[in-house]
C-alpha cells in the first residue's frame, strides 16, 4: 500500500491540473523523485513531457471542448434525420463561413484597444420549421497597438447555440442562445509576458438570413459573450451553404377549358298568338297563356351520397409527380355538369383512400393533400369552393387486398359524390 499511495496523489494532483483553468503545472519529476522508486521516476519523467510539451492544460481544454462541441452537433443532425420521415427542412444542414469583429472583454483587454478581427465557421442542423442548433468556432486577433500590451492578443471561441426562428421563406429571422468555452493569448502587463487564458461564457445575441437561391443564403449576427468581466460583443456577417433544403416554390395550376363540352337544351320560342274580335259575333273565349317550358333536369345522378366519378391508380399513378395532370382529363366531363345550369346548385364531397404503405396518420394526411389538389383544380375551372368538402380516410377503406401491387392500386383512389 505505501508503494501504491504516491501514485495516487500524482493522478490527483494530474486531474486538478487538467479540470481546473489557471492551475500551475505540477512538478511531476520532483513529486516522482521525492516519492518513488527508480521505476516510478520514469513515469513521472514521461508524464512530465506529455503535459509540457504534448498537452498542456490549456490546449487539452481547447480539444476537449471543440471536440464536445463538434460531437453534440453531430448527434443532434443525426436525431433530426431520424425524427423526420421526409425529407424537408427538418433534415437540412448549413455549413457557414463568416468574417467577424470583436469588441473584446475588459476581463484580458484594456479599454482603449478592445477591437479585433477575424473569422468564424459554424455547422448547423434544422430540426424543424422553428429551430435550429449550430455549433461554431470563432478566431479572433487583436494587435493591442497604443497600449502597454505587447501583440498579440488571440482569442479562440468554440460556442453550441439553439436558434429560434422561422426556417422557411426568402428572410429568416431568428434569436440565438447558448454556451462555449473561450480561450485567450495576451500578454501580461505586469510580466511582459506570454499569458493563456480560459473562460466559460454565454452566448446570446440576434441574426438574420437571406436566402440566395435555394442552397446559398447571407447572414449576419451580432452576439454577446458573457463571462467573467465585462461582456464581449460579436458581429459576424458572411456566406452560409444549405445542403438537403428542398425548394419551397408552388406550381399554380393553369385554367384550361375542359376538352367536352356539353350542349345547353336549346330554347323554346313561344309563338306569338292574337285574337280578332268580331263585333256582330259573341266574344270568343279567351285563349290561355303557354305554359313555360320546364327547366332542363340536371344531368347528374340524384340522391346524397350518389358516386359522381370514381379514379383509382389503374386510371392514375398517384405515386408520380404528374399525377394532378393526368387526372385533369378525367375531371373535365365532371366539371361540364358542375358548371352547366342544371348543374349549379349541386354540391359535391371529395373523399380520398391510400394503401397500407406508411402509417395511418401520414395515409390521412396524404390523401388531404390529393383531395385538396382536386378541389384546387375544380376551383380554377369555375365552380366554387363552397360547394366543395374534402375528407380523407387513409388506409381504412380498402377494396382491395394490399398484399399485391393491383389490389395497392385499386386502393390508391379517390370518390367524388353528391353531398346534396
Amino acid at each position: 500500500m505505501a508503494v501504491r499511495f504516491p501514485h495516487f496523489l500524482l493522478a490527483l494532483r494530474v486531474s486538478r491540473h487538467l479540470l481546473l483553468p489557471g492551475t500551475n503545472t505540477p512538478d511531476l519529476v520532483g513529486f516522482s523523485a521525492r516519492h518513488t522508486s527508480l521505476p516510478n521516476r520514469t513515469v513521472g519523467f514521461f508524464f512530465d513531457y506529455l503535459l509540457h510539451f504534448a498537452i498542456s492544460g490549456i490546449q487539452m481544454r481547447r480539444s476537449v471542448t471543440t471536440s464536445l462541441i463538434l460531437f453534440s452537433s453531430v448527434c443532434l443532425a443525426v436525431s433530426a434525420r431520424a425524427q423526420s420521415g421526409t425529407p424537408g427542412t427538418g433534415s437540412a444542414r448549413e455549413i457557414g463561413v463568416l468574417a467577424t469583429a470583436r469588441i473584446l472583454s475588459t476581463e484580458y483587454s484594456v479599454s482603449d484597444a478592445r477591437t479585433a478581427f477575424g473569422g468564424a465557421a459554424t455547422f448547423g442542423t434544422f430540426l424543424n420549421d422553428m429551430f435550429a442548433v449550430q455549433g461554431g468556432v470563432a478566431v479572433n486577433y487583436s494587435r493591442q497597438e497604443m497600449t502597454y500590451y505587447k501583440p498579440p492578443l488571440l482569442t479562440y471561441t468554440p460556442t453550441v447555440s439553439l436558434l429560434v426562428g422561422p426556417t422557411s421563406g426568402d428572410f429568416q429571422p431568428y434569436a440565438l442562445l447558448g454556451a462555449g468555452y473561450e480561450f485567450v493569448k495576451y500578454t501580461h502587463p505586469r510580466c511582459d509576458c506570454a499569458q493563456t487564458r480560459s473562460l466559460g461564457i454565454a452566448n446570446v445575441g440576434a441574426g438574420m438570413r437571406k436566402m440566395i437561391g435555394n442552397s446559398r443564403a447571407f447572414r449576419a449576427e451580432v452576439t454577446s459573450q458573457i463571462g467573467t468581466g465585462g461582456p464581449a460583443f460579436t458581429m459576424m456577417a458572411g456566406m452560409s451553404f444549405l445542403i438537403g433544403r428542398q425548394p419551397t416554390t408552388t406550381v399554380t395550376p393553369m385554367m384550361r377549358p375542359p376538352t367536352r363540352v356539353r350542349p345547353e337544351p336549346p330554347v323554346q320560342i313561344i309563338p306569338k298568338t292574337t285574337t280578332t274580335v268580331t263585333p256582330a259575333a259573341r266574344p270568343a273565349a279567351p285563349t290561355a297563356p303557354p305554359k313555360a317550358p320546364k327547366t332542363a333536369p340536371s344531368p347528374l345522378p340524384t340522391g346524397v351520397g350518389t358516386t359522381l366519378l370514381a379514379i383509382d391508380g389503374t386510371q392514375v399513378d398517384f405515386t408520380k409527380p404528374t399525377w394532378r395532370d393526368d387526372i385533369e382529363t378525367l375531371l373535365d366531363g365532371l366539371v361540364v355538369d358542375l358548371t352547366s345550369d342544371a348543374g349549379m346548385p349541386v354540391k359535391i364531397s371529395i373523399e380520398a383512400h391510400t394503401d397500407n404503405i406508411g402509417s395511418n396518420a401520414a395515409n390521412i394526411m396524404l390523401g388531404l393533400d390529393r383531395a385538396r389538389a382536386v378541389r384546387e383544380y375544380l376551383v380554377t375551372q369555375g365552380i366554387t369552393a363552397d360547394r366543395i368538402r374534402i375528407s380523407s380516410a387513409g388506409e381504412d377503406a380498402p377494396i382491395a387486398p394490399n398484399n399485391t401491387a393491383l389490389g395497392r392500386q385499386q386502393n390508391r383512389r379517390i370518390i367524388i359524390k353528391r353531398d346534396n
